[in-house]
């Protein structure tokens, strides 16, 4: 009989064991390095190909088939804490450094130092608004009546599932890249035109 640890049932202190002891644990624990400890991820199943294209050769095949349990686990990549910690610092740390670069510099990530002579403007962009959902507005309630904890699970998820507009949130994040992409250039051109300046000299 195995005593498992405390605050640990016994069957999954028996599922860690078997784990552990299986011959693709370091495949496993390499994978749980790489998401960054992350709490939920995504585990993708199938198969890539990489294939010359004048020869017909494969020059590399990769199938989930091979990894532990069948899949690979990448991170979810979520921003909250209460879904995520792990996820939600290395974003919180990603964005420092790019803020940080964008004020002081940093020749590193392509950012000379003389940007700290350049006139700043800190702009919160924020997307359109789908219906309500649950949330934590400070300390007050939320529009249902309750008060939320942190972790619970129903943040962020339509107050009204009847009315909320599911097809246009999916359609305004899959395109979300690319209104992002043309948002950016056509704030060039507006600053540019605003400033008398060329888009070219604009942007040095």
């Amino acid at each position: 009989m195995t005593l498992a640890p405390a605050g640990l049932d016994a069957a999954t202190f028996s599922d860690v064991l078997r784990v552990a002891g299986s011959g693709d644990f370091d495949r496993w624990q390499e994978q749980i390095r790489r998401t960054g400890g992350c709490s939920d991820p995504i585990r993708l199943i199938g198969v890539t190909k990489t294939i010359d294209p004048a020869t017909k050769t494969v020059l590399h095949y990769y199938s989930t088939d091979e990894e532990p349990g069948g899949m690979l686990r990448i991170a979810c990549g979520n921003r909250r804490a209460s879904r995520c910690p792990a996820c939600a610092w290395t974003y919180a740390g990603d964005t420092y450094h790019l803020i940080r670069a964008g004020l002081t510099g940093d020749p590193d990530k392509g950012t000379p130092h003389t940007v700290r002579d350049h006139p700043r403007v800190f702009a919160t962009l924020t997307a359109p608004s789908f219906g309500p959902v649950h949330n934590r507005p400070g300390n007050r309630s939320c529009r249902c009546g309750t008060r939320h904890g942190e972790d619970a699970p129903e943040l962020g998820t339509p107050l009204d599932p009847g009315t909320y507009d599911y097809a246009g949130a999916v359609l305004w994040n899959n395109h979300a890249s690319d209104l992002w992409r043309y948002f950016t250039i056509y704030l060039r051109r507006e600053i540019a035109r605003r400033a008398g300046l060329t888009q070219k000299a604009a942007r040095e």
